[in-house]
């Protein structure tokens, strides 16, 4: 099976050229430089009204914490319940306790708040303590988790995500994160068994997503299959 190319959109004209250049789905979100926070709903409906391809939104208020106070949970709640309801194929939130193990229970929590919409848990994972317990706990919670394993790269993290692949493919959909470039593409996938890829700056050109760029990549993964 082919891998599925993800892109990592911030704009309407970004999300229309990932469509363009055949990406499998987006992922929205504003302010990559820090992984990725809210957008604003606005742009979630311009999106969602000018493309059909499966979209996957952030919700991240803030790039200082994954622990979130209940004022915080209080506006991701709200911010979660409305994009729910326009049209999106997963909401992509994590949240971690005081001792920076995954929030379980804010994570069933927020299933419950977006249900039938899918979780995808994001790259909260990667940095928090006890990650196997985490999803061995989220089996049933969470449908799809973006990560990097254990280190900041895709490919740095590779071993870790081929074990986690390996070990909980059945129960989740991994979809491969972190700066992965061009070259390691078809390695990762071959190498970790990832049936996605999540791309940002490797379908950028001058910074911004290019619909020619996303449609070398989507070849690249085809001639790789």
């Amino acid at each position: 099976m082919m891998a599925a190319l993800e892109i990592a959109v911030t704009s309407l004209e970004e999300a229309q050229a990932a469509a363009q250049g055949g990406a499998d789905s987006i992922e929205l979100s504003v302010d990559l430089s820090v992984g990725g926070l809210t957008p604003p709903i606005r742009l979630i409906a311009a999106v969602r009204a000018a493309t059909a391809i499966p979209l996957h939104v952030i919700v991240r208020p803030t790039a200082e914490t994954f622990h979130y106070d209940a004022p915080t949970w209080e506006i991701i709640q709200s911010e979660a319940e409305i994009i729910a309801l326009m049209g999106v194929q997963s909401i992509v939130f994590g949240a971690a306790d005081t001792n920076n193990r995954i929030d379980t229970t804010l994570m069933r929590e927020m299933a419950a708040i977006t249900s039938p919409v899918p979780i995808t848990l994001h790259r909260a994972l990667d940095t928090s303590r006890e990650p196997d317990a985490a999803l061995q706990s989220l089996i049933g919670v969470v449908q799809r988790v973006l990560t990097s394993g254990d280190a900041l790269t895709a490919w740095d993290g590779r071993h870790t995500t081929r074990r986690w692949i390996q070990t909980y493919g059945a129960h989740f959909e991994f979809v491969l994160a972190g700066s992965i470039k061009v070259e390691q593409m078809t390695e990762l996938v071959a190498y970790t068994g990832a049936r996605a890829l999540h791309v940002g700056s490797a379908a950028r050109v001058d910074g911004v997503v290019s619909a020619e760029r996303v449609r070398e990549l989507k070849q690249l993964l085809e001639s790789a299959n």
